[in-house]
């Protein structure tokens, strides 16, 4: 027994290493540039769109269209399209690399990299607010190493994708807003957070529309936080001007400025949408004709089930609730090619990850009052990622009722908000077995072994692939070929599904 307890207490202190994080990290990157530089363009997270996109504006230095391009439907009424922020800054190193080469595949690297930079500086950010909400180092790596193994994760990440942008939005407006809440505490309103929290939170509503709901959450605890603080009026103004009076006048420039601009764009795109169409995201069909939409993939998809739909159907929700959580396992566990043919997940990690779901659940309800109770920052995870799945489903059910199928159900979408549950979930257990660290520790270790020898992560992809799914380069394919014949037989259940 007391060399099982030593050898936990060694496996303890590695995991709360520098090393150990720095290996996850590691992990992730070589997963996610491994797709740069194997995954046939396109990839089938809408990259051919989004790269289309940035190319289109790549022809203009306005961040948005002020009327529809010509032979632009395909990418739908992007005149009025909100989430255009993600496509005008890439314009500006796909304009860089176009100096270089008008090689179609470089510029794709190109842009990958700067996705996976993106998506890693995303993951720095989470690891923060995990362990800044009460996450010990070695449940912080845990977490993300479990985070960085589920496969969609590094396969999103080298994609050409405003999602990645997102994923840096998201715990950029969570930090700001719990440094706000800190000086709230304190009855002080800091201008200089608040400011920048206003323009985060504007500008990321232009990156990707989904954004408002984490937009709304946010902006009615604050207010919330404010009021009970007392900070809502001549005081909080005092306040601010305070904290203002503290910073040098170019930094007040700044910040006033970037603000004010911001909010501009944001009322050029949901205010004017609207005014004229009373719709802060107007159908396509609203801006433009219907047979231009038709050329829009969601839209001609919509167009066509909606037609299709029997006169006798009816939206069942509890029937949609079970199709929308099997589809959101489905797509963050499956693998896709270029061409939407897509591959089961892997048995073993599949099921591991509904394990640990339903055990993080359990975790949560156990410990609820524990997590919550007087912990501003914990609510305020919870709120926003709460928000923004019941908006996500509640659109996607309105999707349901008018098509009659499941549509737009995907894994991908709650990636940026999987790490605060994974953390919600490590919290409850690390508190419910505070007396048994050896088997905390060594349920940790074994899930994360699984995950890397039984298909987790890029391996997933690997595994399904076949040499199609790669860049036509006969190097890359035998490489890979080989990968997946010395990977095939390590991994069990390959065909249970």
């Amino acid at each position: 027994m007391g060399y099982v307890l030593r050898a936990a207490a060694l496996l303890r202190r590695f995991l709360s290493s520098t090393l150990a994080w720095r290996l996850v990290l590691g992990l992730f990157l070589v997963q996610a540039l491994w797709f740069v530089f194997s995954a046939r363009y396109p990839m089938a997270f809408d990259e051919n769109y989004h790269f289309g996109l940035i190319q289109l504006h790549a022809h203009q230095w306005l961040p948005f269209f002020t009327s529809q391009p010509d032979n632009a439907s395909v990418y739908g009424a992007i005149a009025r399209d909100p989430s255009y922020l993600y496509h005008w800054l890439t314009s500006f190193p796909y304009r860089f690399v176009s100096l270089f080469t008008h090689n179609q595949t470089a510029q794709v690297i190109f842009l990958r990299l700067i996705d996976v930079a993106l998506f890693t500086y995303g993951l720095l950010l989470c690891r923060r607010i995990v362990r800044r909400i009460g996450a010990s180092q070695a449940l912080t790596t845990c977490l993300f190493a479990v985070f960085v193994l589920i496969p969609v994760v590094p396969f999103l990440a080298a994609h050409i994708n405003y999602d990645n942008l997102f994923f840096v939005a998201v715990p950029v407006a969570v930090l700001l807003t719990m440094r706000l809440l800190d000086a709230a505490a304190k009855r002080q309103l800091d201008g200089a957070v608040l400011l920048s929290l206003l323009t985060v939170l504007f500008l990321s509503s232009l990156i990707k529309y989904p954004f408002l709901p984490v937009f709304a959450v946010v902006a009615v605890f604050v207010a919330w936080k404010l009021w009970r603080a007392g900070l809502l009026g001549a005081k909080g103004l005092r306040s601010f001007l305070k904290s203002m009076g503290g910073i040098s006048r170019a930094r007040q420039i700044v910040l006033i400025s970037a603000c004010l601009l911001s909010f501009g764009l944001f009322a050029e795109r949901y205010g004017a949408n609207i005014v004229a169409y009373h719709n802060p995201v107007p159908a396509c069909d609203a801006v433009i004709s219907e047979d231009e939409c038709a050329q829009y993939g969601p839209y001609g998809r919509d167009r066509t089930y909606a037609a299709e739909k029997p006169d006798t159907f009816h939206a069942h929700l509890p029937s949609y609730a079970w199709q929308w959580l099997y589809g959101m396992w489905y797509r963050l566990y499956f693998a896709i090619n270029y061409d939407y043919a897509t591959a089961p997940p892997l048995a073993v990690v599949s099921v591991l990850g509904i394990v640990l779901a339903v055990l993080a659940v359990i975790g949560i309800l156990l410990r609820f009052r524990w997590l919550f109770a007087g912990q501003p920052a914990r609510q305020l995870l919870l709120l926003v990622t709460a928000g923004y799945v019941l908006v996500l489903f509640a659109d996607g059910f309105q999707a349901y009722a008018k098509t009659g199928q499941p549509v737009a159900i995907n894994g991908r979408y709650l990636i940026p908000f999987l790490p605060f549950l994974f953390a919600f979930g490590g919290l409850a257990w690390s508190s419910l077995l505070r007396r048994a660290s050896v088997v905390k520790t060594a349920t940790a270790s074994v899930v994360i072994a699984v995950l890397l020898l039984q298909g987790g992560g890029a391996a997933t992809f690997l595994i399904r692939s076949a040499d199609s799914w790669m860049w036509p380069n006969s190097t890359m394919v035998t490489v890979n070929r080989e990968l997946r014949r010395i990977a095939w037989p390590l991994v069990l259940g390959k065909n249970v599904y």
